[in-house]
């Protein structure tokens, strides 16, 4: 089986900027067909905005998500190595 090669930095930009043009298109297209059908000019200008809006908005959900992983993670290590010591402590008095 042929392995799979690294990807390269410029392969996950390009991704990314086709993801974000994607996104934006449809957010034109949808902002032209209901709110702005009778000034269609307006839905690039909005369609910008709301683009760059929520593509900064899923960067702060994905670090606020994280954020709440390192602290759940945080708790369990607390844990372990309460319990670790706990056991160690134990079976030394036992």
């Amino acid at each position: 089986m042929a392995a799979i090669p690294p990807l390269q930095p410029e392969q996950i930009v390009n991704f990314l900027y086709t993801i974000y043009y994607f996104l934006r298109d449809a957010i034109i297209f949808i902002l032209q067909t209901t709110v702005f059908k009778e000034y269609p000019d307006y839905a690039f200008t909005y369609g910008d905005a709301i683009t760059f809006l929520v593509s900064i908005t899923a960067v702060y959900l994905i670090l606020e998500f994280i954020t709440a992983a390192k602290k759940f993670i945080k708790v369990i290590l607390i844990l372990g190595w309460f319990l670790l010591f706990v056991t160690i402590a134990i079976s030394l008095a036992g």
